[in-house]
């Protein structure tokens, strides 16, 4: 049987400093008409570098594809160049990538983009060209096409960005299209909505569509096929429940067994893929994941690399050892966490300790200028009359899509911003319009734990120093001794050997760095730690680390934690209440077990929807209640409701009046008119 795409024994190699970095090395596979496949795997697996590959869109130098073939209709896309090879980039086969914003070129409007390509690949006029791209706009569902055609990338939201990459990439009819990574950006209800979109143009087009993704959530709903690569190298594939079902390498049950799930059992404790993936440099012929591997045996270290073998049917391993048995069991004991000891962990938290931050009515506006005086004409209202507390060793968990207004309670409660009104009362006292130099000995008390590792981290400082440098400016020791005695302290708190503190931030894997920025976060012996997406950039078997951490430091420390996320199965892991925002206002607030077993908000229960489960079987059987349209601008917020113009539930009342924050029962309080009343959503 003839594919769509076959790919045989790839190799692609990069020359670094004299040194060869096999980034694919003897990957086969294939894709058929109309089908979804997924390829998985860690950063630095080879997933991107695999697709490229086979179009050529590999740097050379320092890049070179060394063998193989990549056939396509017949024809091997690696023998052919120039106007040939152009006319298969972007015509037949398509490409997503990741972040929108930088694929599109912010000098040209979006319509002169995409009817570029138009005349390009199939030749028609201007007239005609720009006519097929507003059809092709209107057909990924970018509303008044005709007249949005003529703006500019940064007129759109990240989602409506890549919608509009999407309809680029479907421009020319392409038999296949690759979305690298294409919604790893965004929030999970753009996400789902550009899923669906996806989902939709292969039925009816019979476009396949290769999804490379490190989300499982996602190749469990939406892909018929799987690839795991690990280290340059396809270690198993099959079909999606049979990858999900039966997993028979190693690594995919590591993979499995290091997510969160919204259905799992709440004291779950996440197993972490130890180590860290190998170096690719001057690459040796055993198994690349020996060193991590829970399964390996003696025997591992003498043989070579195993090739992919045949498990059943389309399911091919490539592993030494036989742990079909022994691996179903370890699944099956990663989630044998009982309901009762779980409701027992939610229980022994819920105590009636006493608050340690109360944020009342907080208000934070930002005034919006014209004209050369700067004359005030409205407010940016980021965050309007705000309400919420945590209490001593509670975690709270913090959600809501991207410009809800997050990211400035956060500063607002770091006094990073002042406050436009409201009080911030931190441990007793209120420091929402405290002067700066009484707030030194309460910033001690509060860390900030970043989203990105790498940036936050003083590239030119060691790790030592900076994880030190709050003992400094809180004068916390008296020696050069004791100094260095409290950052070794920390660096082991932390799980990091201390004799790596003279090495300097690249010198760490993206794990590590983030250790070493919650070694800093506890330097000064806080009581809050503020966790600002601090593992949406890291890799799920990181992600595992990182969580297992912070549960395990709160239990040591006794430390209270504001985590705000954009990860539903990794905020109802980690929290014990959850506070839920929409367009600068909080719409729901609940202890996770209400919230996520009886949403009551229309815009939770879309929200929870969103967040596909790694399981197949389950996502089969599962109600998918999509949640349409974007968030309005704040500078033009809706009359009523916020949620209006987006709420399946919406009636003319809901248009009138602004609903408050209501508790309907214990600890369980929405903003919503519709709760209680018979109306099925």
């Amino acid at each position: 049987m003839s594919h769509l795409l076959e790919v045989k024994n790839l190799q692609t190699q990069f020359t670094v400093d004299r040194n060869v970095v096999k980034a694919v090395d003897g990957v086969s596979y294939y894709v058929d008409e109309g089908e979804i496949v997924a390829v998985v795997g860690e950063s630095g697996s080879g997933k991107s570098v695999t697709q490229y590959s086979g179009i050529q869109l590999i740097p050379t130098p320092p890049g070179k594809i060394a063998g193989g073939e990549v056939l396509f209709n017949g024809k091997n896309l690696l023998q052919i160049s120039g106007e040939e090879l152009r006319q298969v980039r972007g015509g037949e086969i398509g490409v997503v990538f990741q972040e929108p914003m930088t694929s599109l070129n912010p000098v040209l409007t979006i319509g002169y983009q995409i009817i570029e390509t138009i005349i390009l690949h199939l030749k028609m006029n201007k007239k005609d060209a720009r006519k097929h791209a507003i059809e092709l706009l209107k057909s990924v569902g970018i509303p008044d096409a005709e007249e949005r055609i003529d703006y500019y990338p940064h007129q759109f939201s990240g989602g409506m960005r890549q919608r509009v990459c999407i309809a680029m990439a479907m421009a020319c009819k392409p038999k296949i299209l690759i979305a690298d990574e294409a919604t790893t950006a965004l929030d999970v209800t753009t996400q789902a909505q550009i899923l669906e979109m996806l989902k939709d143009i292969v039925k009816e087009t019979k476009t396949s569509i290769v999804l490379v993704t490190h989300n499982l959530g996602i190749v469990a709903r939406y892909a018929d096929r799987i690839y795991v690569m690990y280290a340059g190298e396809i270690v198993e594939s099959g079909t999606t429940k049979e990858i999900f079902s039966s997993p028979k390498h190693p690594y995919t049950i590591s993979l499995l067994n290091a997510i969160p799930r919204l259905d799992d059992p709440k004291g779950r404790q996440l197993i972490p893929i130890d180590g860290i993936p190998p170096s690719l440099i001057n690459k040796q012929d055993i198994c690349a994941f020996l060193p991590r591997c829970p399964h390996r045996t003696a025997a591992c270290s003498f043989k070579p690399a195993p090739k992919l073998e045949t498990v059943s049917g389309s399911h091919y391993s490539a592993c030494h050892e036989d742990i079909t048995t022994e691996a179903i069991k370890e699944v099956a004991a990663a989630r044998a966490t009982s309901e009762d000891s779980s409701a027992d962990a939610f229980n022994d938290n819920q105590s009636d300790n006493e608050n340690l931050l109360e944020v009342k009515n907080l208000k934070m506006y930002f005034p919006v200028t014209k004209g050369i005086l700067k004359r005030k004409v409205a407010d940016v209202k980021a965050v309007d009359d705000v309400s919420f507390s945590i209490k001593k060793g509670e975690t709270l968990g913090l959600v809501g899509e991207s410009g809800c207004g997050k990211t400035t309670i956060i500063r607002s409660i770091l006094r990073m911003y002042e406050p436009t009104a409201g009080d911030v009362i931190f441990d007793g006292q209120n420091i929402a319009k405290m002067p700066k130099h009484k707030l030194r000995p309460i910033r001690r008390n509060i860390s900030l734990v970043f989203q990105d590792p790498f940036s936050s981290l003083d590239p030119r400082q060691t790790a030592g120093s900076i994880v030190g440098e709050p003992l400094i400016i809180h004068k916390l020791t008296k020696t050069k001794a004791e100094y260095e005695k409290r950052v070794n302290e920390l660096f082991e708190l932390v799980g990091l050997n201390p004799e790596w503190k003279n090495r300097v931030p690249h010198e760490f894997s993206g794990g590590q760095r983030q250790r070493i920025g919650i070694a800093r976060a506890l330097a000064s012996n806080p009581s809050f730690i503020v966790c600002d997406e601090a593992i949406s950039a890291l890799d799920v078997s990181i992600q595992a680390q990182i969580i297992n951490l912070l549960e395990d430091l709160q239990k040591k420390l006794g430390l209270t934690y504001l985590f705000v996320a954009h990860d539903l199965s990794v905020v109802r892991h980690i929290s014990d209440r959850v506070v839920v925002m929409y367009l600068g206002k909080i719409i729901e607030v609940a202890d996770w077990k209400s919230l996520y077993e009886n949403p009551l908000h229309p815009y939770t229960k879309g929200l929870l929807a969103a967040v596909p489960i790694p399981d197949p079987f389950v996502e089969e059987n599962r109600e998918h209640v999509m949640l349409e349209g974007e968030i309005p601008s704040v500078m033009n917020r809706p009359k009523g409701c916020a949620f209006f113009n987006r709420c399946p539930m919406a009636t003319k009342e809901c248009s009138e009046a602004e609903p408050p924050l209501v508790e309907t029962e214990e600890g369980h309080s929405v903003a919503c008119i519709k709760v209680g009343k018979e109306v099925r959503v």
